[in-house]
């Protein structure tokens, strides 16, 4: 086993849910043309010597802007070997590329597909990884 492979400790992944924002604003006009793009931002920091946190969340850019406005932001905890993450490069972006936090995108866009199941839009399906 290399070094990379020693950083993330075993565990479950169990992303939390920290806020979501859901404004239902006018019904189209008949034949407007929607744009819809998923925005994620994603923040990392340590919270312990051997936690580090992880803040995504996914916007809905909406336009024309009136329609709605919805947004997720869920988290997770990981467990570290602080040696080996201090040992990177550059460990924030490896956190940010690793498996918890692909299951953490995946479960905010299957929220966004559930929040928006029952609205004007329809289920809106995006992608399950990380959109900037």
């Amino acid at each position: 086993m290399n070094n990379i492979e020693k950083v993330i400790k075993p565990h479950l992944v169990k992303p939390m849910l920290e806020k979501i924002v859901f404004d239902k604003g006018q019904l189209p006009a008949p034949n407007t043309v929607i744009n819809i793009k998923p925005e994620d931002t994603i923040e990392v920091r340590k919270v312990s010597e051997e936690i580090v946190k992880v803040t995504a969340q996914r916007a809905l850019i909406i336009s024309p802007e009136n329609l709605m406005r919805i947004s997720v932001a869920m988290s997770i905890e990981i467990p570290v070997d602080s040696i080996e993450f201090m040992k990177l490069q550059q460990p924030k972006e490896y956190i940010k590329n690793s498996q918890p936090v692909r299951i953490l995108i995946s479960y905010l866009s299957n929220m966004v597909t559930t929040l928006t199941m029952n609205t004007f839009l329809g289920p809106v399906v995006t992608p399950p990884n990380i959109q900037e």
